[in-house]
């Protein structure tokens, strides 16, 4: 279906429709600012890799609705079609960058909200790191995609880390968002807002902690910061549970490049090389380097 056929059937959208513009980014999914005469809103046309993670559209729509009620995400506009797409409020700001955290009023927003991302409680969704990264191997040996030699090992470390991380029960099995990375918040100038929940769940506290070092390249004294500004407090066990879920972050880029390679190559939607990019996510772990 086209998206100017599904812009007709939201209202919201179809009563004095203007433009729509794709927006950039989004290799998961297609998202489109969607113009009227009154108000702009962004139309996300969902991907298929839910069918893959044992998530269901449904439930990241009322966890979107909860987020929203708390201000801390756009308010969800359309979402009784949640298989095939979304629609939420535009929000006028910008996907923060890596600059950016050298600001401490930017890196404290951030916390905030990760902070409250992780009080966020009455919701059934279970997403910890080793799920998400057991639904994109499955779905990539569906899609009959080859697993490069070498994986197997990274797979048993990261049994070992489950086993170990199996027993805070303070830190493990807590709401977390699972894709915190810079590219899917909005900073307004004033807030900062949080989109793209599609892998939220009950997850490790640690994981969502440790996206934005892993993806920025934070130095180890950036690291130790960091987790003082979430504990109020440092140890170095904070220390080393992070390099583990650094670790789970660069294990899970290859698992989403495989099974992406295969969903892609049906569609042909991306130019983007994603066994290419899992091969070298690989490469890294090789390497013990635990950042992009």
């Amino acid at each position: 279906m086209s998206i100017e056929a599904i812009i007709h059937e939201i209202p919201q959208l179809s009563q004095d429709f203007v433009s729509i513009e794709r927006l950039s980014g989004g290799l998961c999914n297609e998202t489109y600012k969607v113009r009227t005469k009154h108000d702009a809103y962004v139309l996300r046309v969902n991907g298929k890799q839910n069918e893959y993670l044992n998530l269901t559209r449904r439930s990241e729509v009322e966890v979107m609705k909860k987020a929203s009620r708390i201000g801390m995400s756009p308010s969800v506009i359309a979402g009784d079609q949640p298989e095939r797409y979304v629609v939420t409020a535009f929000v006028e700001g910008r996907m923060p960058v890596q600059e950016d955290l050298r600001d401490p009023a930017i890196r404290v927003k951030i916390m905030e909200r990760l902070k409250q991302i992780h009080r966020m409680e009455g919701n059934g969704r279970q997403c910890s790191p080793y799920q998400l990264i057991d639904g994109y191997l499955r779905g990539a040996e569906r899609l009959r995609v080859k697993h490069p030699a070498g994986l197997g090992r990274f797979l048993r470390l990261a049994e070992e880390i489950a086993h170990r991380r199996g027993g805070d029960k303070a830190y493990n099995g807590r709401f977390c968002h699972n894709d915190s990375f810079l590219c899917n918040m909005i900073y307004t100038g004033s807030d900062l807002q949080v989109i793209d929940w599609e892998l939220s769940g009950r997850g490790d506290v640690f994981f969502d902690l440790a996206i934005i070092p892993f993806s920025s390249r934070f130095a180890e004294a950036e690291e130790k910061a960091w987790l003082k500004l979430y504990f109020g407090h440092y140890e170095d066990e904070q220390y080393a549970i992070l390099q583990d879920m650094k670790m789970m972050n660069m294990l899970r880029e290859v698992a989403w490049g495989l099974l992406y390679s295969g969903l892609n190559k049906a569609s042909g939607a991306h130019d983007f090389d994603y066994y290419t990019h899992a091969e070298y996510a690989l490469e890294r772990l090789e390497q013990g380097l635990y950042f992009l």
